[in-house]
């Protein structure tokens, strides 16, 4: 699997040309295509296949099929030990066929029968257009800079969306001026936003098409389905069901394989196991079913110089946990270092009777950084099971503690509003707003697609609410955010109308689902005009969810929300109460937090004498008596500051009984 000489077409040294003159009585062994001349000679490339742009040479003679003696093995480590006997070759077709299988056409490899029993379980994939590979300076290199484009797009599309999953393309394909890509739908999204990028001096320009790759092949020959069935075979001798090892040891003394001539070429080797790669990628319909079937593999002896000969391994089989690469030819940590971000659940590697343990002494340190979870370094344990454990806690963020809702309600209002809005909001809204909201009402929409979600509820789309988004972090222009800040009665209706209906959780039966926190506040603007110091109301803030549906649809989608109102008085002849303010913020579901609420510290330290000593300040600073004071403290679990708070909030609403008061208060009255 290393690299097997001189590339691009040049003869190895000390080999000689694939078109030496022999007997013209014996016939060409090579297997590749050849058609009977009575002309001349046959003109064959250096993989012994019929030239198909050379003319044959006339009234020459007959050409000799015997290769001449002097043969010399590729400098540089040999791919794969390879047998004394040798191998036939593939045909030229059969070529084709693997080549389209790795590379291009493989809704034909991974297809686990002739027909598309699959189909159902497979995610759709989507077909994406790259132009600008000829104009970079990367088409100068080896196969047009295919392999530097994939890379570079997915690591540009993993960073500029940063997101923490891989981006994968799972098919590409040169055609004239276009490379053509397939990903998934959700791995094409982020693909997309890397269009416009400079790519070795020329700029992408990347489109999504509907008519796929030109020339692909949705049926599979019959060649093809020999080779695969073939493929199949060498895997099914080599699976381990107990031990759930997959042993792909010693590849180039597999009789099968050298069979189908895979070590005869100069790149047939990693070609092989990127096909290997590919048909046990078709043989689970789910992940986890490979995660349950594969949890060993074995590499021990091919000869392995770099990781990005068997780069497919990781794609293939991204939650290995037992990896056996021992017996191969790393020299150093640069031949392993496309692997440091893969392969995250590895627990044990080995990497023994390669160059690297003695040209390194330290690289067991270095790799033990790479895969968090490893514990057995080339027989040598790196850390404990209890050690990957408090690792991963440490690296989890810490959630903020929750202490349950605040609502401090005044007089019942917030609770009445609350409780009526959820219901009409769902029921009509046109009525709604008619009676909470006026000319001075504004209401806004946010929407928040990265939030945090639940993995096991699907994430909605987002069009009928991203065109009235006022997302600050998304909106930046000035007139963009006030053109989506709407005023007014007329205004708000006309939105709502044009929103999704919803279906909230009911109130009254279901208050686990929300949390609501409530707030007097001072200083709003007097509808009235007679107070210039502004007049109290309050401000609540409510976090639920709730269900929609699209319109024109049946879909529903479950979503959470945020959504905070101001109330204030409402205008002479109006509603008492009006909607000053209204900021809704909607993200994709995820559960409430449960309250993690616990006596404050104050609390659990405050004894007989320290709560005698605040009851006596709070009357004091509060000149009501003792026994509202207590109850005042013990509302507030004895924290002095809340319990002030409290007071001062209520103060303006409750009239304290006269026989509640001392005497000083009295002389105030």
């Amino acid at each position: 699997m290393a690299p097997m000489g001189p590339k691009k077409g040049s003869v190895p040294n000390g080999r000689g040309p694939r078109n030496a003159q022999g007997n013209a009585g014996k016939s060409s062994t090579r297997g590749g295509i050849s058609k009977r001349r009575a002309g001349g000679p046959l003109r064959v490339d250096r993989d012994g296949d019929l030239n198909m742009d050379a003319s044959a040479t006339a009234g020459g003679s007959q050409p000799n099929a015997k290769r001449s003696q002097n043969k010399s093995t590729p400098s540089g480590p040999s791919a794969l030990t390879r047998p004394s006997a040798r191998n036939p070759r593939p045909t030229a077709k059969a070529q084709q066929i693997i080549q389209r299988v790795i590379s291009g056409d493989a809704s034909q490899i991974s297809s686990r029968t002739r027909g598309s029993r699959r189909a159902d379980t497979v995610p759709p994939s989507v077909t994406l257009k790259v132009e600008g590979l000829k104009a970079s300076r990367a088409a100068s290199n080896e196969g047009g800079g295919l392999r530097e484009l994939l890379s570079f797009l997915e690591r540009k599309a993993q960073s500029t969306g940063q997101i923490t999953r891989h981006i994968r393309i799972k098919k590409s394909q040169m055609r004239g001026d276009f490379v053509y890509i397939t990903a998934s739908k959700e791995d094409a999204q982020e693909i997309l936003k890397v269009n416009n990028f400079l790519f070795a001096g020329a700029t992408l320009t990347i489109t999504e098409t509907q008519e796929g790759a030109p020339g692909a092949s949705t049926t599979l020959s019959s060649t093809a389905l020999e080779i695969k069935e073939r493929l199949q075979g060498v895997l099914s001798t080599r699976y381990d069901v107990d031990a759930k090892l997959l042993n792909l040891s010693s590849l180039g003394e597999d009789p099968i394989l050298n069979q189908m001539g895979f070590f005869s070429g100069e790149s047939s080797p990693e070609k092989m196991f990127r096909a290997l790669m590919a048909v046990c990628d078709g043989l689970f319909k789910t992940a986890q079913a490979k995660r349950d079937a594969v949890v060993s593999i074995s590499l021990a002896g091919n000869n392995i110089n770099d990781v990005s000969q068997i780069l497919s391994l990781t794609d293939t089989f991204p939650d290995t946990v037992n990896l056996d690469l021992s017996r191969n030819q790393f020299k150093e940590l640069k031949a392993l270092q496309k692997w440091r971000h893969r392969l995250r659940s590895l627990q044990t590697l080995l990497l023994n009777e390669n160059p690297i343990e003695v040209a390194n002494s330290n690289y067991k340190e270095e790799m033990g950084t790479w895969f968090p979870k490893l514990l057995n370094l080339s027989g040598t344990q790196i850390r404990t099971p209890e050690q990957v454990a408090a690792e991963e806690a440490a690296s989890r963020p810490t959630p903020i503690p929750q202490s349950g809702p605040d609502f401090r309600d005044i007089g019942g209002v917030g609770e009445g509003f609350i409780t009526e809005f959820m219901a009409l909001y769902d029921a009509d809204r046109h009525n709604l707003a008619a009676k909470y909201y006026d000319e001075q009402s504004t209401f806004s929409i946010a929407v928040n697609t990265q939030s945090p979600h639940s993995p096991d509820v699907p994430v909605p789309t987002w069009g009928a609410y991203i065109k009235f988004s006022r997302n600050h972090t998304k909106i930046t222009h000035p007139p963009s955010r006030q053109n989506r800040l709407f005023t007014g009665l007329n205004q708000i209706q006309a939105l709502w109308q044009q929103l999704p209906r919803t279906q909230h959780p009911n109130l009254a039966a279901h208050l686990d689902k929300y949390l609501i926190d409530c707030h007097p506040i001072h200083g709003l603007a007097d509808p009235t005009g007679q107070e210039p110091r502004g007049v109290d109301g309050m401000v609540m803030t409510v976090h639920g969810d709730f269900e929609d549906q699209e319109s024109g649809t049946q879909k529903t989608a479950k979503r959470s929300f945020s959504r905070t109102f101001v109330l204030g008085p409402g205008a002479p002849d109006r509603n008492p109460i009006r909607v000053v303010s209204d900021m809704l913020a909607i993200k994709p579901f995820k559960a409430l937090p449960t309250s993690t609420s616990t006596p404050t510290t104050q609390t659990m330290a405050v004894d007989g004498q320290q709560k005698e000593q605040m009851l006596m300040e709070l009357c004091k600073q509060t000149r009501m008596t003792p026994d509202y004071s207590r109850l005042c403290l013990e509302s507030a679990n004895w924290n002095f500051d809340q319990a002030l708070a409290i007071f001062n909030e209520k103060k303006v609403c409750i009239t304290i009984p006269m026989n509640h008061l001392d005497e000083s208060q009295l002389m105030l009255l």
